[in-house]
């Protein structure tokens, strides 16, 4: 008797979504994922389910948990880090696409690994290295850059079928995860930055910085904005850095927007807050597709809030800065994560010795070979460029207890 039953396969499964003219296209065929390596198309999952999948089985992701977000997590198992906030843009940014009827999987991708590339002590340890390198001779830092910089070279290689005819060069860099241009280009475009602070040239020329991500690009750009402005609020008020009468002055400062609603801080709160914010985006963006989406979703930035959403997420913003940004125990934290980083960088540089074996492999074949020879004592330090970059990303992958242990154990 035949089989009753059989599993969905890429093309079934491919034909079976409807997406809005405006969404990305699955790639049909392997040329079309356009991949650093070409690759064999795998039977059950299409282009952006395997690139998602990837980046979360990768060190990279996992590491998330032990970055920082706004306060440092050991202060409480309850406030955010980088890994439950990339786990909130997800949820926000599959909410949104699903609505807009958009490429959910490859807006699933962009999402998770958004950012990969994050320093240990969140934006301030992303500032000291910025400023270090800009120091040491080199372009700077910027974490959607180095987002990218993980998933493209600094991951190890997944398991590649390639396609027929194609051979790996080994003398090649690595290309990392090996994922699919839609995907590194929305990695590097989930933040403005890309067009107004971007570090790394040749990278913006290979994803047209000048002009605006895919749609599932723009959905986690402002997804990212929403979870930050909503959840950072609610770890804000959790530490007593704001009161809840600084809340209830937003909420009667956009009245149009939230009409007469009463909002706390509480999950339930925070939930209706996300809510609102997600339905003013959806409604915002729609009018936007309808009145000007002429075949480009890359012309223009289509998703956006209302004006009334745009003025209440500026204002819960300046209400986070002011309140926890800009406060004693944010700053101090910062503080310390800045000299512990500028610390770390220095004595990687005075003394290439101290840093671990499998970063030693990555230096250049001259700078391993003095490495060698423990005459070299006091006597090697780094000056190349390229080694430099190496302790670079070395520093940008720790976790925070990592570059706390680490300072603690070189330095004192």
């Amino acid at each position: 008797m035949a089989n009753k039953f059989k599993a969905l396969s890429r093309q079934e499964h491919i034909k079976s979504i409807k997406l809005a003219a405006y969404s990305t296209p699955y790639p049909e065929n392997s040329d079309d994922e356009n991949r650093k390596i070409v690759e064999t198309t795998c039977d059950s999952r299409n282009a952006f389910i395997r690139d998602r999948d990837r980046i979360v089985h990768s060190e990279s992701f996992r590491r998330l948990q032990g970055k920082t977000q706004v306060y440092v997590s050991e202060l409480s198992p309850i406030i955010r880090n980088r890994l439950t906030h990339t786990m909130e843009v997800w949820q926000i940014s599959v909410s949104i696409a699903r609505m807009l009827r958009a490429n959910i999987h490859l807006t699933e991708a962009i999402a998770f690994g958004h950012d990969l590339g994050h320093t240990p002590f969140g934006h301030a340890g992303e500032n000291a290295l910025d400023n270090i390198m800009i120091e040491s001779g080199l372009d700077g830092f910027s974490h959607n850059e180095q987002s990218v910089r993980v998933v493209s070279l600094l991951e190890s290689k997944p398991n590649i079928t390639l396609a027929s005819g194609q051979k790996i060069d080994s003398k090649s860099k690595s290309v990392g995860l090996n994922l699919t241009y839609a995907t590194r280009e929305g990695i590097f475009k989930h933040t403005d930055r890309f067009k107004n602070d971007c570090k790394n040239k040749r990278m913006y020329n290979e994803y047209k910085g000048f002009s605006d991500g895919s749609i599932e690009a723009q959905i986690v750009n402002i997804s990212d904005e929403i979870a930050q402005r909503t959840h950072d609020l609610q770890d804000v008020w959790m530490t007593g850095a704001i009161a809840r009468e600084d809340i209830a002055l937003i909420f009667s400062m956009s009245p149009d927007f939230f009409g007469d609603e009463s909002f706390g801080i509480e999950k339930a709160g925070i939930s209706s807050i996300v809510g609102n914010l997600i339905n003013d985006v959806v409604n915002a963006s729609l009018n936007n597709l309808n009145d000007s989406f002429d075949g480009d979703p890359r012309k223009k930035r289509f998703i956006t809030y209302s004006e009334d959403g745009a003025i209440f997420s500026s204002q819960l913003e300046k209400l986070i800065k002011k309140a926890a940004i800009l406060g004693d125990e944010v700053n101090q934290m910062n503080s310390r994560g800045r000299h512990i980083i500028h610390s770390l960088y220095d004595i990687s540089l005075k003394d290439p010795y101290c840093v671990p074996n499998f970063i030693k492999d990555k230096f250049r074949l001259e700078l391993r070979k003095k490495l060698n020879d423990p005459k070299g004592y006091e006597k090697i330090s780094i000056k190349h460029n390229k080694d430099k970059r190496v302790i670079c990303d070395y520093i940008a992958s720790l976790t925070d207890k990592e570059a706390i242990d680490i300072f603690r154990s070189t330095l004192i």
